[in-house]
C-alpha cells in the first residue's frame, strides 16, 4: 500500500497532489498557514487541465485530501508503518531550511522516501543533515502549472519528469523505490523516466532557469517574448556560455543541443510568466540564490569568473530590495 504526503500547496504541489490522488487514495497535503488549511478543507483542491477535451475546452478535477499544517505532528504515522510513504517536497528552494528538514525527518518511517522537486542546487546538503541521502530522490520536471488561488491551480503545459537518487552510491532499495515512483507517476498520467545521471538533468534545468527566470523578471516579459527582444538573445547567450563553462569545469556532462532546448522551452511555454517574474511582481523573495546565486557560489569556489550572471544577479536583487551577498 502507498501513502503520499505533498508538502507545499503552490502550483506544482496542487498539480501533483490532484493527479497522484487518482493513483493513491491516501493523499495528504501539508500547508504552512492555518487560513489556507481551513480553505482547502472546506473547498477542496481544484486542478484545471487546459485543452483536456477534444474541442479544446478545460476539464476541472477536485479532490478533498487530508490537510495538515507543517508543524502538526503526524498522529497517523503509526497506522501506516507497513506502507510505502512518499513525501513530495513541492516547496520553493528558499523554504528548504533546517527546520523544514527536521519536520520532514519527524514525518518519516522505515519505508519513507523524500522526493525533491526544487529548481536550484544546495537543498540536498540541507536535507542530508537530517535525512540519509539514500532516502532522498531527486526529480526534474518540465510540467507547467499556474496557481490561481489558495485552492485552485491550472495545468498549463504537459512535460516530462525524471527521477534519480541523491546518493552517489548504488543502493538496491533506492533503485526499487525509483521504479515504483515512476510507475505511480505514469498511473497518474505523467510522463516519467528513470535517470542514471540525475545531476546532469538538474544542471540542464538549472542553466535554463538561470537564463529565462532572471531575464524575464528584469524585463517583465513572458517566456516567449524573451528571445525576440533586441539584445535579449545576446544576454541569453552570454549567460548560457558562462553556465556551460562552469559545468565543464566541474566535469558535469551536458547535452550538446542544450541551447536549442532552451529556445524550445521559450517557445513551448511562450505564454507563461516565469516563477521569478511572478515573485518580483508580487513583492515576494525569489529563488535567485539557489539558481544564479548557486552558480556564482560554485564558480567562486573554483576561481571562475561569471560577470554576466553577477550583473543579472545584482539586478534581480535590486528588484527584491536587497544587497547582493555574493562577493566578486
Amino acid at each position: 500500500m502507498n501513502r503520499i504526503t505533498v508538502i507545499g500547496a503552490g502550483a506544482l504541489g496542487m498539480l501533483f497532489a490532484v493527479k497522484l490522488a487518482s493513483a493513491v487514495p491516501n493523499m495528504e497535503l501539508v500547508v504552512r498557514r492555518a487560513e489556507q488549511k481551513h480553505l482547502l478543507m472546506s473547498e477542496g483542491v481544484s486542478l484545471t487541465e487546459a485543452g483536456a477535451w477534444p474541442d479544446g475546452s478545460k476539464k476541472m478535477v477536485k479532490i478533498f485530501p487530508k490537510i495538515s499544517l507543517m508543524n502538526e505532528e503526524d498522529c497517523s504515522k503509526a497506522a501506516w508503518e507497513g506502507c510505502t510513504h512518499w513525501i513530495v517536497l513541492a516547496v520553493k528552494q528558499t523554504a528548504i531550511t533546517m527546520d523544514l528538514a527536521h519536520t520532514v525527518q519527524q514525518r518519516m518511517g522505515p519505508h519513507s522516501w523524500v522526493i525533491c522537486l526544487q529548481n536550484g542546487i544546495g537543498h540536498v546538503e540541507t536535507l542530508e543533515k537530517f535525512i540519509p541521502a539514500k532516502r532522498i530522490l531527486l526529480a526534474v520536471t518540465t510540467e507547467a502549472a499556474l496557481k490561481h488561488s489558495e485552492t485552485e491551480a491550472e495545468h498549463t503545459g504537459r512535460g516530462r519528469t525524471w527521477i534519480g537518487s541523491a546518493s552517489p552510491h548504488y543502493n538496491e532499495g533506492a533503485e526499487d523505490a525509483q521504479k515504483k515512483w515512476v510507475k505511480l507517476l505514469e498511473v497518474a498520467g505523467f510522463e516519467a523516466f528513470l535517470s542514471k545521471n540525475i545531476t546532469s538533468r538538474i544542471w540542464h534545468k538549472l542553466l535554463v532557469n538561470s537564463i529565462i527566470n532572471p531575464l524575464t523578471a528584469i524585463l517583465q516579459v513572458t517566456n516567449g517574448e524573451l528571445p525576440g527582444l533586441p539584445q535579449a538573445q545576446q544576454l541569453m547567450r552570454a549567460l548560457f556560455d558562462e553556465g556551460t563553462a562552469l559545468a565543464a569545469a566541474l566535469h558535469i556532462e551536458l547535452e550538446p543541443d542544450l541551447w536549442e532546448q532552451l529556445l524550445e522551452v521559450c517557445r513551448r511555454t511562450s505564454a507563461n510568466r516565469s516563477s521569478m517574474l511572478q515573485d518580483v511582481l508580487a513583492g515576494r523573495p525569489t529563488e535567485l540564490d539557489a539558481i544564479n546565486g548557486g552558480l556564482l557560489k560554485k564558480a567562486e569556489a573554483i576561481g571562475l569568473s561569471m560577470p554576466t550572471h553577477l550583473v543579472v544577479y545584482r539586478l534581480v536583487k535590486a528588484l527584491e530590495g536587497r544587497l547582493p551577498p555574493i562577493r566578486r
